[in-house]
């Protein structure tokens, strides 16, 4: 046998319970190794520490008479056989390989099972962290659109406050009648801000563009932009230089991409120098 072997017999060897064949084996194999001899000197005193941890009974009436008849019996003469002891047949070396092969069957099931409840665990955990890396990305990317806002916000306050700005008043069209908005750019750097309020929900396949009109020429394409159901937006923009100080600031709805030259009907404009 291997030395696992001898390993799995040593607790019955502690009460033995190995029969002969395997007893002498076990016997030769304890006298060459010391891991073995130690753990079964363990095994053994772990089992007569099970005698002390049980309650002591009182015998009854037919033990004490029993052995009183023994006491009694003359030295020599045979015992008579009790009618109601069964002889005890030892457990064969089979039956022990099929209660441990039982045990280590039980064993590697609920190893499986606590295996596959840890890994439902570990699922259920990566799912709910996946879920909330979502919700916090999303989160932070609104307010990251909240502080651009904010920013531009600012940017447009201090614009319409500067002794450099320029400001133009945008009034709707018949097409737009409540819209309204306001352009504000530096002269020197041409850095331009458009405020609006006011104009029609932008269609999905459409959007707004800004136009610069210089008197007598093509007009001049600016900043693509959509507004919500509040229809208000807050753009930045560079006024053409080329456009000129006379020039019309307008507003048309048109394709998403936007267009080279004006083609929707015209919704915000500033009047003409």
């Amino acid at each position: 046998m291997e030395h696992s072997e001898y390993q799995e017999l040593l607790a019955l060897h502690a009460v033995d319970a190995l029969d002969g064949r395997e007893a002498q084996a076990m016997s030769a194999h304890l006298e060459n190794c010391n891991s073995c001899r130690d753990e079964l000197a363990g095994l053994r005193e772990a089992a007569a520490l099970l005698a002390y941890a049980a309650d002591p009974a009182v015998p009854g009436e037919a033990v004490r008479q029993n052995l009183m008849r023994e006491i009694r019996r003359p030295v020599g003469a045979s015992p008579a056989p009790a009618a109601n002891v069964i002889p005890l047949r030892p457990a064969s070396s089979s039956t022990w390989s099929n209660m441990l092969r039982l045990a280590a069957a039980l064993a590697f099931v609920a190893l499986i099972l606590g295996l596959f409840l840890l890994w439902r665990r570990d699922t259920a955990a990566r799912r709910e962290i996946n879920e909330l890396a979502r919700v916090l990305d999303q989160q932070q990317h609104e307010l990251q659109i909240e502080r651009d806002n904010l920013a531009q916000q600012r940017e447009a306050l201090a614009m319409m406050n500067s002794s450099d700005a320029r400001k133009m008043s945008l009034a709707g069209t018949a097409t737009a009648q409540a819209a309204r908005a306001t352009f504000v750019y530096d002269e020197k750097s041409r850095h331009a801000m458009l405020i609006v309020d006011g104009l029609p929900e932008t269609p999905a396949d459409k959007a707004y563009e800004v136009w610069f009109i210089p008197k007598g020429q093509s007009p001049i394409p600016g900043r693509m932009f959509s507004v919500s159901g509040d229809g208000r937006a807050l753009i930045s923009d560079k006024f053409p230089l080329e456009a000129g100080p006379a020039a019309v600031v307008a507003i048309t709805l048109e394709p998403k991409n936007g267009s080279a030259s004006p083609t929707g009907p015209i919704y915000l404009a500033s009047s003409a120098s």
